[in-house]
């Protein structure tokens, strides 16, 4: 069941992302070079993605993979993000925090 769910949310992903790069499903598939039909079925979550896909999509989109796997996976918040940098890059972004603060 979960992978079905899987394939549902990737699907929709998918489908946010061709609408908006403004292309049909034809236009898509050809980019991505599969036919049109098997990019409906991904679309509707019948069926799922290979990593070659995952990546071309990607790719062609010049999007992240997490906005293609949006709901999916947990990607880090912005404290957990923060405590992973430098002190030295810590300290460049507090400054600038404080900087535009200081604008307001």
């Amino acid at each position: 069941m979960a992978n079905l769910d899987n394939s549902i949310i990737i699907g929709r992903n998918v489908r946010n992302i061709r609408k908006s790069l403004n292309l049909t499903q034809e236009e898509f598939a050809e980019k991505l070079n599969i036919n049109a039909q098997f990019l409906s079925q991904i679309e509707n979550g019948k069926t799922g993605i290979s990593i070659d896909n995952a990546i071309n999509i990607c790719n062609i989109a010049e999007c992240s993979a997490g906005k293609l796997f949006k709901d999916l996976i947990k990607f880090p918040n912005i404290n957990e993000q923060y405590d992973l940098l430098t002190d030295r890059d810590k300290t460049v972004i507090d400054k600038m925090i404080i900087i535009l603060l200081n604008t307001k």
